[in-house]
């Protein structure tokens, strides 16, 4: 019910303002969706996008569970990376992303951005998890002298396993937001960057709002697919 009513006030005040590029109505906006979907470039740009933004995100999933893990292990680690941590949290997107053109070409910017933005997140997240892991539990394996590998599989992974889902979810949704930002400064061919450059020149309101559908709609679901992989690798983990 609440969806009706904030549709309806929208299509009143698109009705008011009576101007397109201002705000566009939305049956147009539904228009520009469906336009967009029966086009094969929106898909190839879809995929282009989402490629290179779950590239980064992969990167940044694997180094910031292990740095964690290490971090966790080894006091000097941990300082060691502290820096980089903190200017990885603090960086404004805008500034690296001017940065990053310069020292990458413009395809892999989404991805390089991706994985600066997800690493922070997935590393805190992780090293939460290790600081809560049993402190009994890990005793008891340090008596009986388990070994490392088999410490983590059976040990450690499962406690973890919960804050990095966390960490994930929310990681994957930066990733995709950083990561189209980059594309529409970079500009790289064939990217929903460029389509959303594009819209913005020409001021084409429906559109925008067409796309940024999407945008939500591939973050979502690829959040979810995190999610279900998570809960998968959990089931597994239990059944050992």
């Amino acid at each position: 019910m609440a969806a009706v009513f904030w549709l309806a006030f929208w299509q009143i005040l698109a009705m008011a303002l009576g101007q397109e590029y201002l705000l566009a109505s939305p049956l147009r906006v539904l228009g520009s969706l469906i336009k967009l979907l029966v086009e094969p470039t929106t898909w190839l740009a879809s995929l282009r996008s989402g490629g290179r933004i779950l590239l980064g995100f992969l990167g940044a999933a694997a180094f910031g569970a292990a740095l964690a893990f290490l971090s966790a292990r080894y006091a000097w680690v941990r300082d060691f990376t502290a820096p980089l941590i903190s200017s990885a949290r603090s960086v404004p997107v805008a500034s690296f992303v001017i940065l990053a053109i310069i020292l990458v070409s413009s395809r892999w910017l989404s991805t390089l951005v991706a994985f600066v933005i997800g690493f922070p997140l997935i590393f805190g997240n992780v090293t939460e998890g290790m600081r809560r892991r049993d402190s009994k539990l890990q005793e008891v394996t340090q008596v009986f002298g388990v070994p490392v590998i088999r410490r983590l599989l059976y040990i450690d992974l499962p406690q973890v396993l919960p804050y990095f889902k966390s960490g994930a979810i929310n990681a994957m949704g930066l990733c995709w937001k950083s990561g189209i930002a980059a594309e529409l400064i970079g500009i790289p061919d064939g990217t929903i960057g460029e389509r959303l450059y594009v819209v913005k020149v020409n001021l084409y309101t429906a559109e925008l709002f067409a796309w940024t559908a999407i945008i939500v709609v591939l973050g979502a679901l690829s959040s979810r697919l995190i999610a279900c992989l998570s809960d998968a690798a959990a089931h597994a983990l239990e059944k050992q």
